[in-house]
């Protein structure tokens, strides 16, 4: 729910801020856009499911459902795949260099300081790169 008078009142979740700030808006979407699809060996539907499952650690439900459907197109998956990871990804038929991801994001959606090093270095040895990892 926005605290605020937007422009268009019936957009759902974010994008009516969106549409409210051109100037906030252009950044935050090019952030977006450089988060999901930049260069890296994570397709774009992976890059997909970390966003969704941050987002459902988020209790965002716009953001969560629409990385999810994402997701499931990108990947040409079962929605199940998206239920699987909320439910314990650590369990979940995934490659073991995307469950490191999502461990870590995982933390970092709770605070940078809960990221340790073995975290980082389980990433790595899964052939996760720097720009990955960030």
């Amino acid at each position: 729910m926005a605290h605020i008078t937007l422009t268009n009142p019936n957009l759902p979740g974010i994008t009516g801020l969106l549409d409210y700030s051109k100037v906030t808006a252009i950044p935050l979407l090019k952030l977006a856009e450089a988060l999901l699809r930049s260069d890296s060996s994570l397709s774009s539907g992976e890059c997909e499911l970390i966003a969704a499952h941050v987002s459902y650690l988020n209790d965002c439900h716009f953001c969560h459902t629409s990385h999810a459907a994402a997701a499931v197109a990108h990947l040409g998956c079962d929605a199940s795949l998206i239920d699987d990871i909320k439910e314990n990804f650590a369990s979940t038929p995934i490659t073991p260099k995307l469950r490191a991801l999502l461990d870590i994001a995982t933390k970092v959606q709770k605070g940078g300081k809960y990221v340790l090093p073995e975290d980082i270095a389980k990433a790595r040895e899964n052939d996760a790169t720097d720009r990955e990892i960030h």
